[in-house]
């Protein structure tokens, strides 16, 4: 033991223990708040590294805070959109739906037998040469095989395929459709056939009209009537010209339709009227080449 308070062990812990003693002596002596100063000495580098670790825990959970306020904020503003978007869409389709039923009241006034349902097309065949095309109603709205589809400005053709949803039409165009039809200032009957050559020209023919005749270009066709597919008086077209089939020796007559087939976006189907379904054979005492007279029916 004696040993060790003469080694230079115990001379450095004694000269250190003396420099400690003298440094807090003079701190006591010449500050009131030497102890504060000396621990604040000590730890103040602690305290900074604190003060940053609490300034960057502030700063990130404001920002992780106002980050999730701008999420709520643009998750508010898309549903506001999507909710503005579904009204523009309803908008459109009821100022279509009223501009569609407006057509109907000023065709229902001229046809008060008529019932029609409105209908939109969804669908046309590339290959079809005669601008068929699919409608978005079918059996489910009332819509049956041989309905009329017509618009605003006349006969487009007819129903003849029909499942719960949805429906195919025949226009005016294809040949496959024959509708009878009066000249309304000559009163000469045909039968509106289309034709392949003319279909692309949006052009159809009046067939089987009388050898001796009073049609001039311009002319307005109606429907007849005579039939249970067609009302009477419904516009189809107007004559463009009148022409002789040396082949079959018969008069026909070009027919513009008043309504632009492939552009046909709209339609009414007529499922309704007096005298549907009734088909009434009507003879068309027609001049043959040969001078004999032949009875057609048509529908």
């Amino acid at each position: 033991m004696f040993k060790f308070f003469r080694s230079n062990i115990f001379r450095i812990l004694l000269g250190v223990t003396l420099i400690l003693s003298g440094i807090l002596f003079y701190t006591f002596a010449f500050s009131e708040n030497g102890l504060f100063d000396v621990m604040s000495y000590i730890t103040l580098p602690f305290e900074k590294i604190s003060a940053e670790i609490s300034n960057h825990a502030i700063s990130f959970l404001g920002e992780r805070k106002k980050s999730y306020e701008l999420e709520l904020e643009i998750e508010t503003l898309e549903n506001e959109i999507r909710s503005l978007r579904n009204m523009v869409v309803d908008y459109y389709d009821t100022k279509k739906e009223n501009a569609q039923y407006a057509k109907y009241y000023d065709l229902k006034k001229e046809n008060n037998s008529l019932k029609f349902v409105s209908a939109s097309v969804v669908g046309k065949d590339p290959g079809e040469f005669f601008q068929g095309f699919t409608i978005d109603r079918g059996s489910l709205a009332g819509i049956s095989e041989n309905d009329a589809v017509i618009t605003e400005n006349g006969i487009v053709g007819y129903v003849f395929y029909v499942n719960a949803n949805s429906s195919k039409v025949k226009t005016v165009l294809s040949p496959d459709v024959k509708i009878g039809v009066v000249d309304k200032i000559s009163l000469d009957c045909g039968v509106i056939s289309g034709n392949i050559e003319l279909a692309d020209q949006n052009l159809t023919r009046m067939t089987l009209i009388p050898s001796h005749n009073n049609i001039n270009p311009g002319d307005f066709v109606v429907s007849s009537g005579l039939s249970g597919m067609y009302p009477k008086n419904l516009l189809l077209g107007k004559i463009i010209s009148l022409e002789y089939d040396s082949d079959n020796a018969s008069n026909y007559a070009i027919v513009e339709p008043f309504e632009k087939i492939k552009d046909v976006q709209d339609v009414f189907v007529v499922v309704e009227f007096q005298g549907k379904g009734k088909i009434v054979e009507n003879t068309i005492k027609e001049d043959i080449h040969s001078g004999t007279q032949e009875d057609v029916k048509y529908s």
